[in-house]
């Protein structure tokens, strides 16, 4: 869930999995943070009978799920109550972050359509559903071509940007950041432009890219964080199983490196197919 969270009630043996995000959430604790910092995820067809079965019989709140499906039954049902009934029947949240809470719930009801989608588009891509991200950025872009709101364009530009690296459409993304940096001039945009650059072109072209942009402070800064990222790598366990398997391969162990090659391929497939959705 993203940090350590102190559960007082008995976790749950059976998960409950979010249908649009595939997070799962074993304990009451888990379903109030998830609530708490998801709110452009959470539609009304979630909050239903399902999750209302699962609070009384894994979490063991009967009193919560008969409060939530009395609610759920009146017309009209408001979601915001209905979380807020979630968030407020323990104490897992103080009353200053409850009022803070809805008052989120009630600004994002205003918003416009544009800005929601991306509020919700931001949502999968902190869960690094980057296939879904992007085609939300898209559609945004494809459905308001006259959206007349500079730093709301280079924020769904940037953001589409390292969607799209992170599924290696490199060209698209790079087009993606330079038109974030063009609207704003945000240097963040431009970092991550020249980061991916240095991944793709030789140091001294990259330099020249830094200088032509005036950002010749970022330089070094770059080719740093490119060092950390390979050492990352290097202490990854998929690393050490390509290792492995190089390992066998080199020793002509032609069966163990099939099976370990296999092995690798079908965890990026796990992988590939846990982000889209």
């Amino acid at each position: 869930m993203g940090r350590v969270i102190l559960c007082e009630t008995e976790p749950a043996t059976i998960s409950y999995i979010f249908p649009n995000t595939k997070i799962e959430v074993f304990s009451y604790e888990e379903l109030c943070y998830y609530i708490y910092n998801n709110i452009a995820l959470i539609s009304e067809e979630y909050i239903s009978t399902k999750l209302f079965q699962w609070i009384e019989m894994e979490l063991g709140l009967p009193e919560l799920a008969k409060l939530l499906q009395e609610k759920k039954q009146k017309e009209p049902n408001d979601l915001t109550d209905l979380l807020a009934a979630i968030l407020t029947f323990k104490e897992y949240y103080t009353i200053p972050e409850i009022r803070e809470f809805i008052l989120r719930m009630e600004r994002m009801k205003v918003l416009s359509a544009p800005q929601f989608r991306k509020m919700q588009a931001d949502g999968f891509l902190r869960y690094r559903k980057y296939l879904k991200a992007a085609s939300i950025y898209e559609e945004i872009l494809d459905q308001n071509p006259d959206l007349n709101n500079e730093k709301l364009l280079a924020s769904i530009y940037h953001n589409r940007a390292v969607a799209l690296a992170h599924n290696f459409e490199i060209d698209q993304a790079l087009n993606s950041y330079l038109k974030a940096y063009e609207l704003t001039g945000d240097k963040r945009s431009i970092y991550e432009y020249l980061l991916l650059m240095a991944m793709l072109k030789p140091r001294e072209d990259v330099e020249v890219l830094a200088k032509f942009y005036g950002v010749t402070e970022m330089f070094d800064q770059l080719y740093t964080a490119i060092e950390d990222a390979e050492s990352d790598v290097l202490g990854s366990p998929a690393y050490h199983r390509m290792e492995k398997a190089i390992f066998h391969y080199q020793k002509n162990n032609l069966t163990d490196f099939n099976k370990r090659i296999d092995n690798v391929l079908e965890q990026l497939k796990a992988e590939f197919r846990e982000q889209t959705v």
